[in-house]
C-alpha cells in the first residue's frame, strides 16, 4: 500500500517537470538543480532499498528529469 501512495505523491510532480524541460525558456539555476538531482537519488535508492517497486521507477523518471534539466536548463536563454 505504501508503494502506490508513495508512487501517486511522486506523480505529481511529473507536469511541472515537464513544463521546464521543454519550455526551451526555462532557467533553473545549475545549484538549485544539482541539489534536486541528490535529493532524488537519495530517496529513490532507499525506496529500492526498502524493496518498493513503483514508486522508486517514478522517483528515476524524475531524476532522469532533474538531470535533463541541469544540462540544459541550466544556463539562461538567449533572446
Amino acid at each position: 500500500m505504501w508503494d502506490a501512495v508513495i508512487t501517486v505523491g511522486n506523480l505529481v510532480f511529473i507536469p511541472g517537470l515537464l513544463t521546464m524541460a521543454l519550455n526551451k525558456r526555462s532557467y533553473i539555476p545549475r545549484v538549485s538543480s544539482g541539489i534536486s538531482v541528490i535529493g532524488v537519488t537519495t530517496v529513490t535508492v532507499g525506496l529500492v532499498g526498502a524493496g518498493l517497486v513503483l514508486s522508486p521507477i517514478v522517483g528515476a523518471v524524475i531524476g532522469v528529469l532533474w538531470v535533463y534539466i541541469f544540462f540544459f536548463r541550466g544556463h539562461p536563454a538567449a533572446d
